[in-house]
């Protein structure tokens, strides 16, 4: 267990060392004033109040120096009575300073954790992300660390104040047996509560289980509502509300469950020490009272004994935490150690400036699974300004062509070059700053319309922002909004048709104005009236850069120099249009079954 909190400690914990310590000596002192404070003042203070006991020597000597006659025997009452709120004022303040600043500490450590999590997440290759899922993920990043932040403040707390209140109270439970020969036998106690440990241990074993049951069960829950809130439109077309909400009860009540189980577990841990400990205290009292105990000596041993016995029980729930904990840690760090598989170079080749654009593929292959291909032994060069468009029949491998362009994944076999450089020894930031992407889905954020184009180009000022927005026919429905290009959008552009998504997703490409362009489906969203009137802005925007185009309509394509045709994962025929039309059999039966598709919608329309 210590090796799997070690690194989290020393990375996100010792930097808040000075608030630890704090935290520490206020816990130190809080456990002084309850397991040793109390028992001490039972026994001693109480006394001088209700018995009219002999005054210890230093207390009556400090009064008759300070207090007039009269006042002397109110003043030792008072100086008896002020003893009780002073230890607690003790405790009290101590204890709060020491919840206080390990939760504070613990909560600073863990939003940096939380932090490196989403960023390790957000670096992670396309590889990794496919093996997850997104309900696992999201369970990790939010509920993993938040679960940790709680557990681990509780922990820290108690391993502070729980073993130091224990060793308090048994420092005075010694005191006692070397100051009366009758308290000696209720050190025979401790030993009876030893019994618990056992006890709590098997607990935890059990709870370990139920944890990763439950968790796993969460997981499941998380994802079954990503996928019905991300699929709204299938849902309710098919009518499948009643479906998912049946799914995702049946879900729930498992998970429900485990918990119940877990819970069952952990609740048995308190009534089986504190059982345990009631007959010590029972056993206590009738050798107590067989040997002659006075009821101020046994009241301030019982108290002695709770102090004891509190700490075990709570220990014992520290031990299961730690055990819970453990999993949640082990989740974190599973993604914080997750190994990348594009990583960056460990020695960078730097690209030729400025970059040209030029893209070249040797005998690639590459399968997302290493038992499935999905591209095969793929080599052709295009050189730089050269606008390429990508045809085949769903599933052929262009998608995957253009991911290997991007690094999305790295080839399984051969390399990929631009500019001469494998795209393995560049850099992320220099590939991202060289490649310009629209895809097929335009991903925007919640922000204004203006900051979702500067995406683009973060440097870039408002006029640059605008400019690319007029190029990308932005400006013709921002115009009619109140707000102008300060309009918020909601999540994933929500407030926008999706045509107007894919234009500002377009309008970036403008204003990043890289030298590799690639459009995947980026007028997959626009009617065809639409796509005509932007078609010579992309035109313009293709010309001067290596541009990869993606596209069913055959009309985004006329623009294209080149085609590469795709089937099976394999280029197998390369050329313009003219020429593949009358020498692939493939080609022509698609572009034939494009243009009847066009005529028999302008039929209906008609």
């Amino acid at each position: 267990m210590w090796q799997i909190f070690k690194p989290v400690l020393r990375e996100y914990i010792a930097p808040q060392k000075a608030m630890l310590i704090s935290g520490i000596f206020f816990g130190v002192l809080a456990a002084a004033a309850a397991g040793f404070g109390l028992p001490f003042m039972i026994q001693h203070v109480f006394p001088l109040v209700f018995e009219q006991v002999p005054t210890p020597e230093w207390l009556r000597q400090l009064v008759d120096t300070y207090v007039a006659e009269p006042y002397r025997a109110d003043a030792l009452l008072w100086a008896a009575a002020l003893i009780i709120p002073l230890v607690m004022s003790v405790r009290g303040v101590a204890t709060y300073l020491n919840a206080f600043l390990l939760t504070k500490a613990g909560m600073r450590a863990l939003s940096h954790l939380r932090s490196d999590l989403f960023a390790r997440l957000q670096w992670l290759s396309f590889s990794y992300h496919d093996k997850q899922t997104r309900g696992g993920l999201m369970t990790t990043l939010i509920q993993f660390t938040q679960m940790a932040q709680q557990g681990m403040i509780t922990v820290m707390n108690d391993l502070v104040i729980q073993p130091l209140t224990l060793l308090a109270a048994v420092a005075y439970l010694v005191y006692a047996a070397v100051t009366s020969d009758e308290s000696a036998m209720l050190l025979v106690n401790l030993i009876i509560s030893s019994a618990c440990v056992p006890l709590v241990r098997y607990v935890g074993k059990r709870m370990i289980k139920q944890m990763r049951a439950a968790l796993a069960g969460m997981n499941i829950i998380t994802s079954t509502v990503e996928e019905t809130f991300s699929a709204q439109r299938e849902v309710r077309a098919f009518n499948l509300e009643g479906r998912q909400s049946s799914l995702l009860s049946s879900y729930i009540h498992s998970y429900n469950s485990m918990l119940i189980k877990m819970a069952c577990w952990r609740q048995s841990v308190t009534p089986a020490v504190e059982i345990v400990c009631a007959l010590a205290l029972a056993y206590s009292l009738y050798r107590g009272c067989s040997d002659g105990l006075s009821l101020e000596q046994f009241t301030a041993i019982a108290t002695a004994f709770y102090f004891c016995y509190d700490p075990i029980k709570r220990l014992g729930t520290v031990a299961n935490q730690c055990q819970l904990l453990t999993v949640m840690i082990n989740g974190i760090m599973s993604v914080l150690h997750a190994k990348d598989e594009t990583p960056e170079p460990a020695e960078p080749a730097a690209l030729p400036m400025p970059v040209a654009g030029d893209v070249e593929f040797d005998h690639v292959s590459f399968g997302y699974s290493a038992d499935v291909p999905v591209l095969k032994d793929i080599s052709v060069k295009v050189p730089a300004g050269q606008i390429v468009g990508l045809v085949g029949p769903s599933g052929s491998g262009k998608t995957t062509f253009i991911n290997l362009i991007c690094r999305f994944y790295d080839v399984s076999a051969g390399c990929v070059k631009l500019d001469g450089v494998d795209v393995r020894q560049i850099t992320r930031e220099q590939r991202t700053c060289s490649i310009g992407l629209v895809s097929q889905f335009s991903a925007l954020f919640r922000d204004s319309i203006r900051e979702n184009i500067r995406v683009g180009n973060p440097k870039a000022d408002d006029e640059q922002v605008y400019a690319a927005a007029q190029k990308a026919r932005v400006d013709e429905f921002v115009e009619s909004m109140e707000e102008g290009y300060d309009r918020m959008l909601g999540e994933s552009g929500c407030g926008l048709s999706g045509g107007q998504r894919q234009r500002v997703s377009i309008a970036r490409a403008f204003l990043k104005n890289a030298p590799v362009l690639i459009l995947d489906e980026a007028t997959s969203a626009l009617d065809m009236k639409s796509e005509a009137a932007i078609q010579r802005e992309l035109e313009e925007l293709a010309r001067g850069h290596t541009t990869f185009i993606i596209a069913h309509r055959f009309s985004t394509l006329r623009m294209a120099q080149r085609i590469l045709v795709f089937e099976a994962g394999r280029i197998i025929a390369d050329g313009a249009h003219d020429e593949l039309y009358e020498t692939c059999q493939l080609y022509r039966a698609l572009y034939d079954e494009q243009v009847q598709q066009a005529q028999q919608e302008k039929e209906e329309e008609a």
